[in-house]
């Protein structure tokens, strides 16, 4: 939570809003669970938005607003066919932190943090037992 800081006039500062992004590729038989993955982690990052999110088909990008004004920007990718996803993924640029916030917060992990082709990864599942990855997508170079 911001809190508000008295500038040198003596007179409060504005508020700034906070702009949360979170960034979702899923495959498209998956697409019917979109409203469960996503209310499940908003849930989780302590962001409760004015109006629960609705997948709307075709959607690319969503915003939800809180009641102090802060937005959470929900980018919507279909992965492409043959990708063989398994589940919903959630695009982390930070999964060792992230994990460890979902720790704090309650969330099931699966396994622990692991590296792959794609980068760190771990999987978890939500009070329904439906199974999600946290993704830090990473490129490796093996050209020294």
């Amino acid at each position: 939570m911001l809190s508000e800081d008295n500038n040198t006039n003596g007179q409060a500062e504005a508020k700034k809003n906070v702009a949360l992004i979170l960034r979702v590729s899923y495959p498209k038989e998956l697409t019917h669970k979109l409203n469960t993955a996503i209310d499940f982690v908003v849930n989780k990052i302590g962001f409760t938005p004015l109006k629960k999110f609705r997948f709307v088909q075709g959607s690319k990008y969503i915003i939800l607003y809180d009641a102090n004004g802060d937005s959470l920007d929900v980018g919507l990718e279909i992965l492409e066919v043959g990708a063989n996803p398994e589940n919903i993924i959630f695009h982390t640029d930070d999964c060792l932190k992230d994990y460890h916030k979902y720790l704090v917060a309650g969330v099931e992990f699966i396994n622990r943090p692991e590296y792959n082709a794609a980068g760190l990864q771990v999987r978890f599942i939500d009070d329904e037992s439906n199974c999600y990855t946290l993704l830090e997508e990473r490129t490796y170079n093996e050209s020294l």
